[in-house]
Order: C-alpha cells, then sequence, then structure tokens
C-alpha cells in the first residue's frame, strides 16, 4: 500500500511539472503557420515604415537664473529696491512654457494656423519651407470647417487658383473659411502644375496638441536647466517652435518685471509735466519783476541769504514728495488683495526696513501673477501667497505710518525754519526782498524739476536694460536621424508580433479544443493505462497487417501484440473485447490487424463481428455476409456453419454479422453468445470480438462477463475529452475486466506526444525500420 501511495504521489508531482521540450515541440508542429506569420509581420513592418512620417526630435536648453541679478548700476534707484529678482521655482516655469498663453503667442508669432502639404510622392505630407507664397487667415469666419483642404495652385505673380477658382495676391479674399491673405514668398520658385494643399487650423486645438507633444524636464533635481523637446516631422519647423516658445517665455518675464519700472517712470512724468509749467511760470515772474523794477542783481549778502533759503526749500519740497509716495502706498495696500495693479514707486525713500517689506512684497506678487497664469486661485500655493501678502501688507503699513511720522516731523522743522527766514527777509530792502521772493520761488521749482529729470533717465536706461531671469544654453537643433519610427525596433516589435499572435491563436485553439489532441489529455482524465499508440495510415487496405507487413502502423500493432502478454498473462485467457466511445475511432480496423499479427505469430484466431448495427468487418475484408451471427443467435444455423475463413492471412476467421437484426441487444442476452464462446475457446488461441461503441449502445457491457480483457479504443484529435471522464467512470465501477486503452490514428504531424514517446524515437525517417508509405 505504502508503494502504490508513493508512485501516485510520485506520478502526480510530474504530471504537474512543465514540460519545456512538449511545449517546444507542440509550437514547431505549427511551423508553417509561424512562418506565414512572420513573412505578413515583416512585410507589415515594411509598409508601416514606408508610408508612417518620420518624426525628429528637436531640443533646446534654457538656463533659469536663481541669483539676484543686478538691475542698474550703483545709483539705480530700482537697483536699491530690489523688486524684481527672486529665487526660481523650476516647476512653477515648466508649466509657464507649456501655458496656453505662451503657446498662443508662439502659434500667432509663427502663423501656424495655416498647413501647407504637398502630395507629391508616396503618400501626403506636410511642407514648411520653400512655399511659394503664404496663406494667413485675418478673419476666421463665424462657423469653420476645419476639416476642409483647399487646393491652391500660383498661376502667375499676380493670380492664384484656390479650388477651380482665381483669385488676386495681396488683396484679401473671402472664401467658406473667412477672409484670407495671400503673399508671394521672396525668392521661391514656382510652377503652374504645382498644387500645394492648404488646411487652416483651430488655434485652440494647435495649443493642446503642441501642450502634449512639447515636454519641459529639469536635468537633475538640483539644478535650474531645462531641456525642451518637441517631436515633429519638420524639423525647420519644430526649432522654430521651440525657438519662440522661449523667445516668448522671456518677453513675457521682461515685460512683468518692468511692470513697477513702467510704473515709476509714469509717476516722474507726471511730476515733470506739472513742474515744467510751474517752472515757466516761476521764471516768467522773475524776467517781469528784475524788467519792472530796473534790477539787474541783488547784494551779496541777500545772494548767500537766498542759497540758504532755497537749500531749505528744496529739502521740503522733497520730503513733501515722498510723503506723496507713502500716501500712493497707503492708496495701494488697500486694494493690493483683490487687484494686481504693480507696487507703487518708492522713489526717495530711504528707509532700509520699509523698503526690504516692499521688495518682498514686490515679489510675492510677481510670483502670484506668475501662477495664476497656470493654476486657480483657489489653489492652495495661492491661498498661502494671499496670506504672506496680508502679513506683509501690514507690515508694510506699519512701517509706512512710522516714516510718515518721522517725514512729518522733518516738515514741521523745515516749515519753521522758513517761518524764522521769513522774519529776516523782512529787514531787506522792499526791492531786493521781492526779488528774493520770485527768485526763490523759481529755483525751487528748477531743482525739483532737475532731481526728476536725473531719476526719469535712470529709470529709463534701467526699463531698457532689463534682462529675463533665463540664458538660452543651445538653440533648439534636430536630430539627424528620425527618432520614430526606429527601424530596428518597428522591425523587431512587428517580429514579436508574427510569433506571438500564432501562439496566443494556437493557445487558444488548444484551450477551446474539445478533443484529444495530445497524450496529457488522456492521462489527465483517467488511470486507465495506455496499452499502446497506433499511428494514422492512409492505406485503404482493410488488414494492412498482411497487406504491408514493414510498415509502421505493423509493426505497432505487433507491439500491441506483444504488450497483450501483460494484460492477460495465462493462456486460458482468450477473450479480447473491443469497443470504443463513438462510432469511427478505429476498433474494428485494430481487432482486425491485432487479430491478423495473432495470427501471424501461428496463433488460431477468430474475429466476432459483433457490431450487429453498423458492420463493418465483411465488407472491408470482402467476405459474404449471407448468413453470420444474427442467424446464429435466432437458431437457425449452428455454430460451424457462421465460421469464414479470412483469405489474406493463415489462422484467421471471422464470424461476420449477417442479417441486420432489429433487436440486437436482445439476441445478445438470449444466452447463447455465451455458448459460442464457450464453444470457440476450445478451438481457438484467441477470440476476439469487435463490438459496438459504449457510449452509444449496452451491447459490450452485455459482453463484459464473458470476456478476459477490454480494448477502450480512443482516436487522436476525435475522440472527445468528456468521453475519456465516461471512461474513468467505467474503470472505477468495474464494469469491465483488465481495462486498458489504445491510442489510435496518432497524426505524426499533428503534434501528439510532440517527439517523444511516440515513433519509438526514430523520428520521421525511422531509421530504415518501417516501409516507406
Amino acid at each position: 500500500m505504502t508503494n502504490l501511495t508513493e508512485d501516485i504521489e510520485f506520478f502526480e508531482k510530474h504530471q504537474n511539472e512543465p514540460n519545456f521540450r512538449e511545449f517546444f515541440f507542440k509550437y514547431l508542429s505549427y511551423w508553417k503557420w509561424f512562418a506565414f506569420s512572420l513573412t505578413i509581420a515583416i512585410l507589415s513592418g515594411y509598409v508601416y515604415i514606408r508610408f508612417s512620417t518620420p518624426l525628429y526630435k528637436i531640443e533646446t536648453d534654457l538656463l533659469i537664473k536663481d541669483n539676484k541679478g543686478n538691475l542698474g548700476g550703483q545709483n539705480d534707484l530700482l537697483k536699491d529696491l530690489n523688486l524684481f529678482s527672486s529665487d526660481k521655482i523650476i516647476d512653477n516655469e515648466v508649466q509657464i512654457l507649456k501655458s496656453k498663453t505662451i503657446l498662443k503667442k508662439a502659434i500667432l508669432g509663427l502663423n501656424l494656423q495655416s498647413s501647407y502639404y504637398s502630395t507629391s510622392g508616396v503618400r501626403r505630407h506636410e511642407i514648411y519651407a520653400d512655399i511659394p507664397f503664404k496663406v494667413e487667415l485675418m478673419k476666421p469666419a463665424s462657423w469653420v470647417d476645419y476639416t476642409i483642404i483647399y487646393q491652391m495652385r500660383l498661376l502667375n505673380p499676380n493670380q492664384v487658383e484656390i479650388n477651380g477658382k482665381n483669385y488676386a495676391i495681396d488683396k484679401p479674399i473671402k472664401i467658406d473659411a473667412g477672409i484670407i491673405l495671400i503673399t508671394l514668398n521672396p525668392g521661391t520658385k514656382y510652377s503652374p502644375k504645382s498644387i500645394v494643399e492648404i488646411k487652416f487650423n483651430n488655434v485652440d486645438d494647435l495649443i493642446d496638441q503642441y501642450s502634449n507633444a512639447i515636454n519641459v524636464s529639469p536635468v537633475s533635481k538640483q539644478g535650474t536647466a531645462l531641456i525642451i523637446t518637441l517631436e515633429s516631422a519638420i524639423p525647420e519647423k519644430g526649432e522654430n517652435i521651440l525657438n519662440r516658445l522661449v523667445f516668448e517665455y522671456n518677453k513675457a518675464a521682461v515685460e512683468d518685471k518692468n511692470k513697477v519700472t513702467a510704473t515709476t517712470l509714469a509717476f516722474i512724468k507726471d511730476r515733470l509735466n506739472k513742474l515744467q509749467n510751474e517752472l515757466g511760470t516761476a521764471e516768467k515772474k522773475v524776467e517781469n519783476y528784475k524788467s519792472g523794477n530796473q534790477i539787474t542783481d541783488i547784494s551779496a549778502q541777500s545772494q548767500i541769504f537766498l542759497e540758504t533759503v532755497q537749500g531749505n526749500d528744496s529739502e521740503l519740497s522733497k520730503v513733501n514728495i515722498k510723503l506723496s509716495l507713502l500716501k500712493n502706498m497707503e492708496d495701494y495696500l488697500q486694494n493690493t488683495i483683490s487687484e494686481h495693479s504693480s507696487v507703487p514707486s518708492m522713489l526717495g525713500i530711504e528707509d532700509p526696513v520699509l523698503l526690504g517689506l516692499v521688495s518682498q512684497l514686490g515679489e510675492i506678487q510677481l510670483k502670484k501673477q506668475s501662477l495664476l497664469q497656470t493654476i486657480p486661485d483657489t489653489n492652495p500655493v495661492i491661498i498661502s501667497l494671499n496670506d504672506q501678502i496680508k502679513t506683509l501688507v501690514s507690515s508694510i503699513g506699519q512701517s509706512v505710518q512710522n516714516t510718515k511720522a518721522g517725514l512729518l516731523s522733518t516738515k514741521r522743522f523745515l516749515e519753521n525754519k522758513n517761518a524764522s527766514f521769513q522774519g529776516i527777509i523782512s529787514n531787506v530792502p522792499a526791492k531786493e526782498r521781492g526779488l528774493i521772493d520770485v527768485m526763490r520761488q523759481q529755483e525751487i521749482k528748477n531743482n525739483l524739476f532737475t532731481y526728476l529729470l536725473q531719476k526719469r533717465e535712470e529709470t529709463e536706461i534701467s526699463l531698457a536694460s532689463t534682462e529675463a531671469d533665463s540664458r538660452t544654453i543651445d538653440d533648439a537643433k534636430s536630430s539627424r536621424n528620425p527618432v520614430k519610427p526606429i527601424k530596428q525596433l518597428t522591425f523587431l516589435v512587428f517580429i514579436i508580433l508574427g510569433i506571438v499572435i500564432p501562439v496566443i491563436i494556437i493557445y487558444i485553439q488548444d484551450i477551446l479544443n474539445f478533443r484529444i489532441s495530445k497524450r496529457s489529455d488522456v492521462e489527465s482524465f483517467t488511470r486507465v493505462p495506455i496499452l499502446s499508440e497506433i499511428s494514422h495510415s492512409d492505406d485503404s487496405s482493410a488488414l494492412l497487417v498482411a497487406s504491408k507487413p514493414r510498415s509502421m502502423v505493423a509493426e505497432q500493432i505487433r507491439a500491441l501484440r506483444t504488450n497483450l502478454n501483460f494484460i492477460i498473462p495465462q493462456a486460458t485467457q482468450k477473450v479480447l473485447l473491443f469497443t470504443s466511445s463513438i462510432s469511427g475511432e478505429g476498433k474494428s480496423f485494430i481487432s482486425l490487424n491485432l487479430g491478423g499479427s495473432l495470427a501471424m505469430s501461428g496463433k488460431k484466431v477468430i474475429i466476432l463481428e459483433l457490431d450487429l448495427r453498423k458492420p463493418k468487418l465483411h465488407a472491408g475484408l470482402e467476405i459474404s455476409n449471407a448468413k453470420g451471427l444474427s442467424n446464429y443467435l435466432i437458431g437457425e444455423i449452428s455454430s460451424k456453419e457462421i465460421i469464414k475463413k479470412i483469405p489474406q492471412q493463415e489462422n484467421y476467421y471471422i464470424i461476420t454479422c449477417g442479417p441486420i437484426p432489429p433487436n440486437p441487444a436482445e439476441l445478445l442476452l438470449n444466452g447463447k453468445i455465451k455458448t459460442l464462446i464457450d464453444e470457440l475457446r476450445e478451438n481457438f488461441d484467441y477470440i476476439l470480438l469487435d463490438a459496438p461503441p459504449v457510449g452509444l449502445v449496452t451491447d459490450a457491457q452485455i459482453l463484459a462477463p464473458y470476456v478476459d480483457a477490454t480494448l477502450y479504443i480512443v482516436r487522436h484529435n476525435y475522440t472527445a475529452k468528456a468521453h475519456i471522464r465516461n471512461l474513468e467512470n467505467l474503470n472505477r465501477t468495474k464494469k469491465f475486466s483488465n481495462l486498458s486503452m489504445v491510442m489510435n490514428s496518432i497524426d505524426n504531424k499533428g503534434g501528439y506526444g510532440y517527439g517523444y514517446g511516440y515513433g519509438y524515437g526514430y523520428g520521421y525517417g525511422y531509421g530504415g525500420y518501417y516501409q516507406e508509405e
């Protein structure tokens, strides 16, 4: 019992082990499928490469400066404020580069709304350079079908043909798409026979297309350099797109930085315009006073006093300007959260704390405006920046009040000083006193005007010298060879597909196959032993062991004859029953040829044609069936009268079925079949019973008690797997004694056994052992 259990465990263990040789030979048997699939795959790969549009990789490198930049020289007013330089957040710059605003400017700047195509060659392809004319969609129609393609042909330098109609060049033209303008590209050659197809593109669609196509990635996590790439069918077009994108990005950055500078410049210009009128009035008063009083000059003492008074007045004017700036800052702070206006000018303010706070506010405001181009105002980052702005506004407001208090104190001091000067002026002679007053007003306006002129020049220089916080490391450059499709990779993919597709088909076919296709299909469903394996033969001879004794099938029948000794070792065990699941599995062929092989070995053999419904043996042997087993079973004749000799083989006899009866099962139950078998045991060495299929009728089960062994015939690629389960049921219930299986009609080329366990290892040539078919 222990040995039996160990054998079963060993069998089940090795049954589940993967057999790679089996797997290999299984698919090798379908080599024609793979050859055909690979041929089609390689041809498909060639066609794909031939007709696909090659794509080139365009790349440009951009360095984002993260250092504090200079906005001018040491005397630059805006440099002291330090409002424009800030550490860049690389992720934000990536989003800005791919933002719709920047992309739209680049697309419109390059006039990409119009695409040009040529139909020459094997495929329609886009063209970009050497186009004889440029088409600009000046005003799209209210509804434009962007799928329409217009065929244009340049007739001469003054006329163009659009879809069969002639139009003038350099004049607005109205077509279905809207109003267009066609202009000639200078220096390009044209042919009246050359047709260029034009397609207008939706700007929003182009923005989405290039937003997905353009890839912006940092070189490393610590670095501030960006690699911008784009795949394009036209290298020159791709290079122009990336260069224009970087240009628009830098331009937008400079415009953001110049907002505060522009605000300061506008303030200075406004003050200069007012001072210019006031200065002209003051100079006119001095001139009128001198001419009216015939005064050419004043005394030296009065001149010194006038200069002192003018210095005090100049300081008071500067204090008033600073108070005006603080008033503008107070107004700005009240609306700084809700509005996106620029930080007002801090011209002349010297408080370092206030300037530092204003600088931080300017940086955060610029960062916020930059982020709002890519994210909504409800984003947590924007909310965090708003909180920082509120904190800075509170701090700046407090600092403004402190600075304002100091300036007001200075203003009161200067005003008191001016009042004391008024007392001194009263002691000056009347005419000199009047001249001092008018010259004092003139000098105040003149000094202030000169001061603002200087600041205007400094501000304009700063505005002109402002640079973007980025630098192009390398201009956009295209790869020499296309990156898509890659020929080697494409062919590799198609070759893999050419292999995988047949494998999948064969695998699915194997899963869906409900018939026995390999030995393991049998062994996985039943423990009934396989006694022998018989190859398929196309020979029409019924008794193949006699007509072709050296054929492979004849040798396999002999092997079956030898294996009988293992299931019926005793000489008294003579009766063999042959049955199957359904008709057509070859039980008549196996039983007839096994009997012939036994007869060749000197044994006296008889075969009974017990398939009383569909007999085949007598027809294959061309033996008369006028009288037979059915006549004996109904008692018409004796057993000796129905035994007939098979002419093709000595010691071989047959009892044909006779006339087909209406009640075969009942005839087998009348007891005479047992008597017949007992009589035959006395005279023959082997008795073979060719019974009907057990899966269709009960005849085989009726005969089962009279036999010594049962051979169950299973046909390759014919018998259903479900029938093997039924065979296992018969084995467990012991309805047949000494039950064994014979695998019949195995196709060498069908993959049964996959090169092992069949053919006895000789291969297809069989080493000369077998007679060639």
